[in-house]
């Protein structure tokens, strides 16, 4: 054990500079996908947006850009500066110990260690939205039948497949979510779930970062195409992604292409024809689910031992 503190002091401020690393090249990426790749999507009119929606997306857009920029010039700078303490306290800690060069570059080589695997592990993975619930789906489950009857009884339940890595779900969360949740706040007859597949940590970190409010699953491949194709009533097609499904009060589903949150209206429409239904339809779905117990049928008659021997004379 090093009993030092210019040591440590020295330490600590070589340990952050990695995870200064990690952020500056998240930004980086985010600054691509989220400004770049927007600019040009716009452009091209790859999705037929139209003005007003253009003109949200670009507002965005340069929002983003401000914020990403200024978290990579000043998270650059600070590491800067971390590294120059860095070997100003390491130089302060050698000219009192006169120490060998491996046992100080292995403490500092599992304090980084250290504080990577609580950056990955322990801090990102918090979770402090009370308007996000992560929920958990049988392995052998292929429908939402009992998830929906555990958490969304009598709602309307809007669903969205989507995977980590897919470019037009990301772009649907970054632009169009938020609207569509400020659209139907005040209802308390409506639920949200997000199906994901991928990769289990870019799904944590994508749904804190774009503030997707709602109830997440996430499944491996298998399971994911089989929720897809019972949900869509596709058993050979391609699967889509994004795709949207909507399941009714009664826990039926009643839309299998649902629309996009970007198609706006058209999607409140959809939406809205399903909040509609009021008690006694609901009601009336329920009791027309349950069986009725079969009726009781007549035992079909046999003549008697008498008669057979009657008809014998």
């Amino acid at each position: 054990m090093i009993k030092s503190k210019f040591f440590w002091m020295a330490a600590i401020c070589l340990g952050i500079i990695p995870l200064l690393l990690i952020d500056i090249a998240q930004h980086t990426i985010d600054w691509k996908k989220e400004v770049r790749e927007e600019i040009i999507t716009v452009v091209q009119n790859v999705y037929s947006f139209s003005r007003q929606q253009k003109a949200g997306i670009l507002d965005h857009v340069f929002e983003r850009n401000q914020t990403l920029t200024f978290l990579i010039y000043s998270k650059s700078i600070s590491g800067i500066i971390l590294l120059g303490l860095g070997f100003y306290f390491l130089r302060l800690y050698r000219r009192k110990q006169n120490t060998g060069f491996w046992k100080p570059a292995v403490a500092v080589a599992a304090l980084i260690a250290c504080f990577i695997l609580v950056k990955l592990y322990l801090i990102n993975p918090i979770n402090t939205n009370r308007n996000i619930q992560f929920l958990t789906l049988g392995s052998n489950d292929s429908s939402f039948q009992n998830l929906y009857n555990q958490n969304f009884r009598g709602k309307v339940l809007y669903v969205d497949f989507w995977g980590t890595t897919c470019g037009p779900c990301l772009q649907e969360f970054r632009n169009f979510t938020q609207p569509l949740k400020d659209k139907y706040k005040s209802r308390h007859d409506i639920a949200y779930l997000y199906v994901a597949q991928g990769n289990q940590y870019l799904w944590s970190e994508q749904i804190k970062k774009y503030t997707v409010e709602g109830c997440h699953i996430f499944v491996n491949e298998k399971q994911y195409e089989q929720l897809y194709r019972h949900s869509t009533k596709d058993s050979a097609g391609i699967i889509m992604m994004p795709r949207y499904v909507i399941i009714d009060k009664t826990g039926n589903i009643v839309e299998t292409k649902a629309r996009q949150p970007s198609d706006r209206d058209s999607l409140y429409r959809q939406l809205d024809k399903y909040l509609s239904q009021n008690e006694k339809e609901v009601t009336a779905d329920l009791r027309n689910k349950i069986k009725t117990p079969p009726t009781l049928q007549a035992m079909p008659s046999f003549p008697s031992p008498f008669l057979l021997h009657f008809h014998q004379y």
